[in-house]
């Protein structure tokens, strides 16, 4: 992988590669852990006191609810950004179509917005939350305190970034000695057998979110259940989802979806709730478009037809 410029518009090469419709992007977000090693004298005991069956554990430097703010701020960008891409072959990076980057940097900037913010605000109440566990653990402050950054080094310990990468091989120098034109080469075909095992993966990954929100609505509408508008409007959104991010051609689970999205326009609970009809011809609907996600014995061919374009020469 190249690494970019998440602004640069990469080009189509020559050789039709159609990796060129994806990028891959990596996230991070680094908050302190405030954490430090229990010591024996913490338990009241004396080194060498300690069984070598117990495994001494952490003590925490601030309270539990900044820790957990930071979690979910965390956890909101991870998901935001896996709801809109796929698994890619190296870990903790995603693969996104190029087409919808800028709108995923555009909610990323938010969200990193509003970490770095919240960060800030720990930060400002920094000399407090030291003063709140001094009061709090006076026996063991002395030896708490000593793990406290400065300031200015707490505050560079949070940050929140993405890299953004093209996906293509590694080029090799004119001139490379014979046993690294091999080790490339090698490395190449190694890679290019794992890009096309992902492709097969992200068609499976998008029918499978498909699967369960029809599965849903359809069991619902069968079972005589409250059909909210909320049940209703997770099926819309999820035949947007999937539209934005079938690059692979998947054309008949689109196609399906796209018809039981049409049948809901104008539909609501008040709509549906006592018209038989439309439950019946929904329910339809949307087991066609469960038909289709759930037979997975096709997901080759439309893999096979996508990999058929990939070079990453």
């Amino acid at each position: 992988m190249a690494a970019k410029n998440g602004k640069k518009v990469a080009t189509q090469n020559g050789n039709g590669n159609h990796f060129e419709e994806m990028v891959a992007i990596q996230l991070a977000v680094r908050s302190w852990p405030g954490q430090a090693k229990l010591s024996a004298e913490d338990l009241g005991l004396k080194d060498g006191e300690v069984p070598e069956i117990f495994y001494l554990g952490n003590k925490k430097l601030y309270p539990q609810e900044w820790r957990q703010l930071f979690s979910q701020l965390s956890s909101r960008a991870r998901n935001y950004l896996n709801d809109n891409s796929y698994p890619f072959v190296v870990e903790y990076v995603r693969a996104i179509p190029k087409r919808n980057l800028a709108r995923v940097v555009e909610r990323l900037e938010e969200l990193k917005a509003e970490y770095l913010a919240r960060a800030e605000e720990f930060v400002a109440h920094y000399e407090a939350i030291q003063e709140q566990w001094r009061e709090k653990y006076p026996d063991i402050w002395p030896r708490l305190q000593p793990h406290y950054p400065t300031k200015s080094q707490l505050r560079r310990k949070f940050d929140f970034f993405w890299s953004v990468f093209d996906i293509k091989g590694a080029e090799i120098r004119e001139g490379s000695a014979p046993e690294v034109i091999e080790a490339y080469q090698r490395a190449k075909e190694e890679l290019q057998a794992r890009y096309e095992e992902m492709v097969e993966e992200a068609v499976v990954y998008l029918r499978k979110k498909v699967l369960e929100v029809v599965t849903n609505l359809s069991s619902r509408l069968k079972d005589g259940r409250i059909v909210r508008n909320d049940t209703l409007e997770s099926v819309r959104r999820v035949e947007g989802w999937f539209k934005d991010l079938n690059i692979f051609g998947d054309t008949k689970v689109e196609e399906a979806l796209g018809k039981l999205r049409a049948s809901l326009n104008g539909t609501d609970y008040e709509a549906l709730k006592d018209n038989e009809a439309l439950k019946h011809q929904l329910a339809g609907l949307a087991d066609q478009v469960a038909a289709v996600a759930g037979k997975l014995d096709d997901v080759s061919v439309i893999s096979g037809n996508y990999k058929r374009l990939i070079d990453l020469s």
